[in-house]
């Protein structure tokens, strides 16, 4: 039995776990950010306007920079964002012609932070997000809170 466990981001970092998913033709995503210890700080799910899975990962990496930027008091800590898309970590970094637009916007807010990496794991280390997700089917609005 494989048994994946949340891990920490490097010392003096903060994480964000973002999944995206389609579920009968409706795009969701989900974020939850955690600091060091494993304590939640923010967290996002709901519907967003995209198309396929990879897209609506893309959109959940962009809301979790929009909110860590909006309502972080630490925009001087490095921030992490984990991913279970490969093609949008490397839509991120090609800056794809038909995506600019919202890439740049991601760009945008990054240029913010003292430093940024996105990284892809594997969907199983990353189930809390993923049942959020996939929950959020019942939502018609983004929800969105920080403390």
């Amino acid at each position: 039995m494989n048994v994946s466990y949340w891990e920490p981001p490097p010392t003096e970092w903060m994480k964000f776990n973002v999944a995206g998913v389609v579920l009968e033709e409706v795009a969701e995503c989900a974020g939850v950010s955690k600091e060091e210890k494993g304590v939640a700080c923010a967290l996002f799910l709901g519907r967003v306007e995209a198309r396929g899975t990879d897209l609506s990962e893309i959109m959940a990496i962009k809301i979790a920079v929009d909110m860590y930027t909006e309502v972080s008091r630490k925009a001087h800590v490095p921030l992490i964002i984990k991913s279970c898309s490969i093609a949008a970590s490397e839509w991120l970094s090609k800056r794809l012609w038909p995506l600019r637009k919202l890439l740049g916007d991601i760009n945008c807010g990054t240029k913010q932070l003292a430093h940024f990496q996105i990284a892809v794991i594997d969907r199983k280390s990353n189930g809390m997000v993923d049942a959020l997700a996939n929950a959020s089917t019942s939502r018609s609005s983004l929800f969105r809170a920080s403390w």
